[in-house]
């Protein structure tokens, strides 16, 4: 039976510069992806007091703003936090009534945000509306006339409005076309493909150092051959081994110097994530979501493989969403780089150990805790207790390297 210890997740909300402005916190009383407690107001007290005391706020959102569930009950409690920082979200669920409006009103007077979550326009939810601060569609479970009309109506009342469940570039953009002002969901890992689409002359460019990088045959030389031709890269690659991220005890000063102290397989590693952060059309969570992904699978295996094993599982979830990169099939992709069968069957099948921490990493992600195959990873010491911890190790790890990824995407983009 595994550990119900609370699990803690996070979802990143976008402005419509494809800019992260705030991340959902997702919280579970156990591993199952469903409100499996009595008191709801317990369980969203436990995510606020882990976030923004147990855990800090900076480690978990930074210097965004954090969207949290309320019940009415927890509304009437003295919140001892940054009002700037946090969004108190009102379930769908909550019963409207004088008592609940008279909260919103209080809270509002305290300087909160309040988010509508679910929002459906009717004779009893106008009521929030001149409580609320930004109101959360759902677009699956609107059609498109209701979309229209619920956005055009809440629009002219001068309120925020959020998309959430994007889960494709095509409804992002019918969103943005609609005057949406944020967007949640799943679509950055999914690609826009349209038939006979061809890469772009960047992206062909990030794939053949891929496909060079992950060369079985590429040697200590022709890594560092290959990472000296771009100035811009090697540039990067030295400022990154320099970063807090890596904490090494002495300044890096040569590309030699840090493929011998770090190793071929992690310098791989890293120019690739460079590389692909590189692309200008891509938004800088992109690149960040792909280093948690891929440390997190990394802190996986190295919870019982010793860290010159771990390699590939930071391999596996960084080359898990190249499709999002490349804007194309992860099948279509890979097949212009050269991968061992064990690391292809891990990305597109979820098979072996490297398939299987992958598919609980991203599950995890997502906070669809009851897909992850508890009982196989069990047999690896990781229980829901221990993946929260190792995700909130590597949130804190993850954010020694942000400033820089998201500085080499500006850069890029001025150029």
């Amino acid at each position: 039976m595994p550990d119900s210890s609370p699990l803690l997740a996070r979802q990143p909300i976008f402005n419509t510069q494809l800019e992260v402005v705030a991340y959902e916190l997702l919280y579970r009383a156990t591993h199952a992806n469903r409100a499996d407690f009595v008191d709801g107001s317990i369980a969203s007290s436990q995510v606020l007091l882990n976030t923004f005391t147990e855990l800090s706020i900076e480690a978990v959102v930074g210097p965004h703003r954090a969207f949290v569930n309320f019940t009415g009950p927890l509304m009437d409690a003295t919140l001892p936090f940054d009002h700037k920082q946090l969004v108190i979200e009102v379930l769908e669920t909550e019963h409207i009534d004088a008592g609940l409006l008279h909260r919103l009103k209080i809270l509002r007077e305290q300087g909160f945000s309040i988010a509508l979550d679910d929002f459906v326009l009717n004779r009893k939810s106008a009521a929030l509306l001149p409580y609320a601060d930004i109101i959360k569609l759902d677009v699956l479970a609107l059609n498109q006339e209701q979309l229209e009309k619920h956005s055009g109506y809440l629009k002219k009342l001068g309120l925020e409005l959020l998309a959430e469940k994007i889960e494709t570039f095509e409804m992002l953009e019918y969103c943005q076309g609609l005057g949406f002002d944020y967007f949640q969901g799943y679509f950055l890992e999914k690609p826009k493909v349209l038939s006979g689409q061809r890469l772009s002359e960047s992206k062909q460019s990030v794939l053949q150092l891929l496909a060079k990088l992950n060369a079985p045959e590429a040697s200590f030389e022709d890594i560092e051959t290959i990472i000296s031709r771009d100035p811009v890269l090697s540039y990067k690659l030295l400022r990154l081994v320099n970063s807090a991220a890596f904490g090494l005890p002495r300044q890096i000063e040569s590309l030699r110097q840090a493929l011998t102290l770090l190793g071929l397989k992690i310098i791989k590693n890293w120019i690739g994530l460079l590389a692909m952060a590189k692309l200008s059309d891509k938004p800088p969570e992109l690149a960040v979501n792909a280093l948690i992904r891929a440390k997190m699978c990394e802190l996986m295996a190295a919870v019982q493989l010793p860290q010159a094993q771990c390699d590939t599982y930071f391999t596996t979830g960084l080359l898990s969403m190249l499709d999002a990169f490349m804007d194309a099939p992860l099948e279509q992709v890979l097949a212009d780089i050269q991968l061992s069968d064990n690391l292809r069957r891990a990305l597109l099948d979820f098979e072996g150990t490297e398939g299987k921490f992958l598919q609980a990493a991203i599950t995890y992600e997502r906070g669809q805790w009851q897909d992850i195959d508890w009982p196989y990873l069990a047999h690896y010491d990781l229980n829901p207790g221990v993946l929260t911890e190792l995700y909130l190790q590597t949130l804190s790890w993850v954010d020694d390297t942000q400033l820089t990824l998201q500085a080499d995407v500006r850069e890029a983009k001025r150029r």
